[in-house]
């Protein structure tokens, strides 16, 4: 019997880099075929210090994508953040769900612009997409560096 952990897939959704002020944040596009028999996307950021409220944080989707890091075509929201973290938000997390036993595109992306302060802001996430077809312990089949169980 598998662990409820094996029947999950993560992939970067923003690389962690440097910080980001008033600007967009290079995230990646999200194939959802590669997430086979997913019924759950979990989109998890992670958020550095912060000095100004976020000016876009949001999950968009497309039918095509352009490249690695462009949706194409003509991308539709799927969801905006009810409230975008602000200079008091430090170190907190968030999270996007998205269901795809709904219509959903094929191609998905979570887009993040810093606001316009001091410093910037550090934004780091994953996509975690879970209930997968076939579950694994296999660190790789999973996209994982390594996957440790205690």
């Amino acid at each position: 019997m598998a662990n409820e952990l094996q029947e999950t897939k993560i992939q970067p959704a923003i690389a962690p880099a440097a910080i980001v002020d008033n600007a967009a944040f290079t995230s990646f596009v999200i194939d959802r075929t590669q997430f086979p028999g997913a019924d759950y996307l979990e989109f998890v950021g992670v958020l550095g210090s912060i000095d100004a409220t976020m000016a876009v944080l949001k999950v968009m989707e497309s039918d095509v994508k352009t490249d690695g890091t462009t949706l194409g075509g003509t991308p539709t929201l799927v969801k905006d953040a009810t409230t975008k973290p602000g200079a008091n938000d430090d170190n907190k997390s968030f999270v996007f769900g998205v269901d795809l036993r709904k219509t959903r595109k094929q191609f998905l992306q979570l887009q993040a612009t810093a606001g316009d302060g001091a410093a910037g802001t550090f934004l780091a996430a994953v996509v975690v997409g879970r209930r997968l077809t076939e579950s694994s312990s296999r660190s790789t089949h999973r996209g994982l560096l390594f996957a440790d169980y205690a």
